[in-house]
């Protein structure tokens, strides 16, 4: 068998993928909630320096500048008017741009630019510091999108600030902010832009994060050795001290130990919670065990005695019925067969057949209420009663009453049997038959098919004194068959719920109606399995076919 991870480490896992996996969670919670706060407040702060520019572009007339590509005395004054705003800024870029043709966004040329003191004094010459207007802007220094962006707003006249964010392989990621410069005119001529670099933004935040995650690893290292401690001491170490005291129990079960050797050690669990009611109740259980193999050892024994006895019973019931084929073979007026299956052990079906005398056979059917050993008593003693009032050369309808009185004066269980009752004159084929709530007979005259004979039903025998009962009668001719069964048949059961029913059974009886008694009945059950197949079935299944075939 494959070992298996202990208790102890199993937690220790969990507990250490729990906490690893909720500190990453912080952290991308954290970096996410962090990011977003922090690009809103360079954007904020990217609108406050575009204002302050704005308001110096305005007073300086820029837009006409741009308009009219000139640059005259107070550009250069607007310029150091930009160069204090950046100057008192924490930005990378603060310059003002136009598309020399609104429709191509790559004619984008610089109209001014903004410097800090300590650019100003790194020695180099203006003309190398400064961007003048109509300098084109640096190849690559924009992507497309920001372009198609910018371009836009300058299109539709924007009135409010704008932030993008850009890359280009001139100057990396990039937060934009522009707004759109208007001339006296009220035309749309230029853009004035802001940029913050997000590398920069990026590496706070990244501090941010690290530090929080070394603080979260801190933590959980703290977190997972105090569960741990508990963990070992409170919960690991009693389950332990179960788990070795039911395995010392199961092992004696597996050894066949006898029951009083089946004794369960107290692992003594003093926690007062959950887990000494668990400890109490493992023992109270396998308390429970011991007892039950105490009482199991007594039952089988007892279960044994029964079965003999059951079997033995299957034997006696067997022999009472008429099973000894063919069983009448001096007789070459008839052929008949008989089969019973019964649910249990012992069933409450029967059949009977029998010479009442020389030019009579009697043949008699029935089904009694109930199953199991109960309705096998009802079946031998109804069967008695049946057989002694025929063979006193009664009709069939005074020995089903008859029977009904005699069954009825002793029937405190109020148990009752259906039965179909006939006698057959061999020497002429008159039958004469009486039906005590059973089933309707099949009959196959010569060269027919079989059909369901609808014969009168008289009430049940046993289920009310002094019922009186009728016959009727019919004539076989040679060659014609009765076929005689209980209600297993029609009412054997599928897996779906359906049953059987006469209509398949005169199918099965009429495949080969021409077969003997034998055949038949074999052809009926072989159709009831295949339609019933493994599906558990709850009543007796009996049949009886009879062929008559006249004097020779």
């Amino acid at each position: 068998m494959k070992k298996r991870k202990s208790i102890k480490t199993q937690v220790a896992i969990s507990a250490i993928l729990f906490m690893g996996v909720l500190t990453v969670a912080i952290a991308v919670i954290g970096y996410k909630l962090y990011h977003d706060s922090v690009m809103e407040s360079y954007a904020t702060y990217a609108d406050t320096v575009l204002e302050y520019a704005y308001r110096a572009a305005q007073e300086y007339s820029f837009g006409d500048m741009i308009a009219a590509r000139d640059m005259p005395v107070g550009y250069e004054e607007l310029r150091s008017e930009l160069n204090r705003v950046k100057d008192c800024s924490d930005i990378e870029y603060l310059y003002a741009i136009y598309f020399e043709d609104i429709d191509d966004i790559h004619s984008l040329h610089y109209a001014i630019n903004a410097k800090t003191q300590a650019e100003l004094s790194a020695g180099a010459s203006p003309s190398a510091i400064y961007t003048y207007m109509g300098k084109p802007c640096e190849e690559g220094g924009f992507a497309d999108d920001t372009l198609l962006t910018l371009q836009q707003a300058v299109k539709d006249g924007k009135r409010e600030n704008g932030t993008l964010e850009g890359y280009s392989d001139e100057y990396g990621h990039m937060l934009n902010g522009y707004r759109v410069v208007f001339d006296s005119s009220d035309h749309a001529v230029g853009l004035l832009c802001v940029e913050i670099d997000i590398n920069r933004i990026n590496a706070g935040v990244f501090r941010y994060v690290r530090t929080v995650i070394l603080t979260a690893a801190l933590f959980t290292a703290v977190i997972i050795l105090i569960y741990m401690f508990n963990t070992q001491r409170y919960l690991i170490r009693p389950i332990e001290r179960i788990v070795a005291g039911s395995d010392a129990f199961v092992k004696k079960m597996q050894s066949n130990a006898a029951p009083e050797e089946l004794v369960f050690e107290d692992v003594r669990v003093d926690s007062g919670d959950e887990l000494q009611l668990l400890a109490e109740n493992v023992k109270s259980l396998a308390d429970g065990v011991a007892s039950y193999m105490t009482n199991l050892q007594a039952a089988t024994s007892e279960r044994e005695r029964i079965g003999t006895e059951l079997s033995l019973a299957t034997r006696i019931q067997a022999s009472m019925l008429p099973n000894t084929f063919p069983a009448f073979p001096d007789r070459p007026e008839f052929d008949i067969y008989a089969y019973m299956d019964p649910a249990k052990e012992v069933g409450g079906d029967f059949y009977d057949f029998f010479l009442v005398d020389d030019d009579h056979l009697c043949l008699v059917i029935a089904d009694v209420s109930g199953k199991g050993v109960p309705a096998a008593l009802f079946m031998m003693a109804s069967k008695i009663i049946l057989a002694n009032n025929a063979k006193m050369g009664k009709s069939p309808a005074q020995i089903l009453t008859d029977a009904n009185s005699a069954i009825c004066s002793k029937n405190n269980e109020q148990m009752f049997v259906t039965a179909w009752l006939g006698i057959l004159e061999l020497s002429t084929g008159r039958l004469t038959a009486a039906n005590a709530g059973h089933e309707y007979p099949a009959l196959k005259h010569k060269d027919g098919s079989f059909e369901l004979l609808r014969d009168r039903h008289s009430f049940v025998i046993g289920g009310m004194d002094d019922t009186k009962y009728t016959e009727y009668t019919l004539t076989l001719e040679p060659g014609a068959k009765l076929f005689v069964y209980t209600d297993g048949v029609p009412e054997a059961t599928s897996a779906e719920k359906e049953l059987f029913g006469t209509e398949r059974m005169l199918t099965a009886l009429n495949e080969d109606a021409g077969a003997s008694p034998e055949q038949l009945l074999k052809t009926v059950r072989r159709a009831v399995d295949g339609f019933v197949k493994d599906a558990e079935q709850f009543d007796d299944l009996t049949m009886l076919c009879v062929e008559y075939k006249g004097k020779s």
